[in-house]
């Protein structure tokens, strides 16, 4: 772990002021992962905040090949927070990366976001209120183009953020039997993610949020949603992109499915019923005006990432192979891996 400390707002966890412990009262956790392009927008945002409790923020280097101190080298003096590089590169996913983060924390309410996006002016702050309610929430993400992002700070919090959201509570509004978790932006109780041991590797690159919010529904934690933590969330909109990640999503749909035991309460149908609908769809393009080849080529992307992950996963009938916690060390061994130590800068 490269440790690059900007500004302690507080004593650090181990150190004694007049006799009180003393640290951050958040830990912010961003996996990086081909980052150094776009984590001082992020860190920017983050310079700004309102009314934030004393907080940290910790990059997890999950890419030996980017240069993430360089690029967040403007950050190190900055006196909104105290900055933090760990390394993450025994293995690769942003499942692992965040479980690197979780252990070394030094808050109890942590929250999460990515590399490429833009957090809210208020969202610290209205981050640390939803924490005291609950033990785990999932925020507001509001989908932007490509191009705010590269006009700046500004440009980008005019399109989501021109009144920053106001403090609102909580509300456990997912009723339904697959709760859904945006691993962008989230936050909770340190101690109620080490209870569950952080993310599965096994979804190492899709899905890994939705599979934590599954395991803690059946542990009795609800995910409730914060919509006054809210992210301006980088679209990927070219054709290949979207397709790309329909069929990737799709793919992880079918594998959390299959771990958890729900594919007969998932309305997605069985495979061999998704192609044919597709090819059925395909057929008939030419007589529906309303179906353009985008549209039919991204149910193809879903319908073939649906029987991918059936067939991947499900045949033959034994379970994915699992590795929740990969990363996830105790509190009290967090710091002494001498390949992921501290090195001051």
């Amino acid at each position: 772990m490269v440790r690059l400390v900007a500004r302690a707002p507080s004593a650090g966890p181990d150190e004694e002021r007049g006799g009180d412990v003393t640290g951050p009262s958040v830990s912010v956790v961003i996996p990086c992962f081909q980052a150094q392009s776009t984590i001082a927008l992020q860190l920017a945002s983050l310079s700004d905040q309102i009314d934030a409790p004393p907080f940290e923020v910790i990059l997890v280097d999950n890419d030996p090949a980017q240069r993430l101190d360089e690029a967040a080298a403007d950050f190190l003096h900055s006196t909104a927070f105290e900055l933090r590089i760990v390394r993450a590169h025994e293995h690769q996913g942003s499942s692992y990366a965040r479980n690197v983060g979780i252990s070394h924390a030094h808050a109890e309410s942590l929250q999460f976001c990515d590399a490429d996006d833009v957090v809210s002016r208020t969202w610290v702050r209205n981050g640390y209120l939803a924490s005291q309610h609950t033990e785990l929430w999932t925020g507001e993400s509001i989908l932007l183009a490509e191009a705010p992002f590269a006009d700046g700070l500004e440009t980008v919090r005019r399109e989501f953020d021109a009144s920053p959201p106001e403090w609102t509570a909580p509300v456990d509004k997912q009723t339904g039997p697959f709760p859904v978790l945006m691993a962008g932006n989230f936050g909770g109780a340190r101690s109620t993610l080490l209870e569950l041991r952080g993310f599965d590797q096994g979804f190492a690159h899709y899905g890994d949020d939705n599979d934590l919010a599954f395991r803690s529904r059946r542990t009795g934690h609800r995910v409730p949603v914060a919509e006054a933590v809210r992210i301006g969330y980088r679209g990927k909109w070219s054709a290949k992109q979207r397709m790309r990640r329909g069929f990737q999503d799709a793919r992880a749909r079918r594998r959390l499915l299959i771990v958890h035991g729900a594919s007969s309460q998932s309305p997605v149908p069985p495979w061999p019923v998704d192609i044919a609908r597709c090819l059925a769809a395909t057929v008939l393009m030419p007589f529906r005006r309303s179906a353009s080849p985008f549209d039919v080529g991204m149910r193809w992307s879903h319908a073939l990432g649906n029987a991918s992950g059936a067939l991947r996963f499900g045949w033959p009938r034994t379970p994915p192979v699992s590795a929740p916690g990969l990363g996830l060390t105790a509190p009290s061994t967090r710091h002494n891996d001498p390949s992921e130590g501290t090195m001051s800068a």
